[in-house]
């Protein structure tokens, strides 16, 4: 065989494995997102993304209680389909607003930074829509509580 048909050959194996992995990482969001949605479901849940061109990328899932306090936070960082995601305990208790101080201060991780305030803002954006569909009764008991 020529060279060539070894690198040919090469890349095939190169890109089936790679696919397998997206795939089985594909799999484990999936899993840690069902399992966080059913494990609080009267609260609400927020994803946020900070893609990252040649640096880790960064995937954070968030869920508050209807208070808007941190009962989880799971984060993935990672340059390769190998990044798990992590549990942050450091931010269960805290207000969206704590959080988002905590990860707008100067030396917080960037990526991390980023990925959260993007799930704060999905939240904050849910939680809008959410009080908008109540009726006028229910928005006043929210308000009292």
């Amino acid at each position: 065989m020529a060279w060539w048909q070894y690198a040919l050959i090469a890349f095939v194996i190169a890109w089936v494995l790679q696919s397998f992995g997206v795939w089985r990482q594909t799999q484990h969001y999936q899993d840690i997102f069902a399992e966080l949605r059913k494990g609080w479901a009267d609260g609400l849940l927020g994803a946020g993304a900070a893609p990252a061109k040649l640096g880790k990328g960064t995937i954070a899932l968030l869920v508050v209680d209807p208070q808007g306090i941190v009962r989880t936070a799971r984060v993935m960082q990672g340059r390769s389909v190998f990044a798990k995601f992590e549990r942050r305990e450091d931010f269960n208790g805290m207000t969206l607003a704590e959080l988002k101080a905590k990860v707008e201060t100067p030396g917080f991780e960037r990526g991390i930074g980023v990925a959260i305030s993007k799930a704060i803002e999905q939240i904050d954006k849910v939680g809008a829509q959410r009080l908008g569909a109540m009726s006028g009764a229910s928005k006043a008991a929210l308000k009292l509580a």
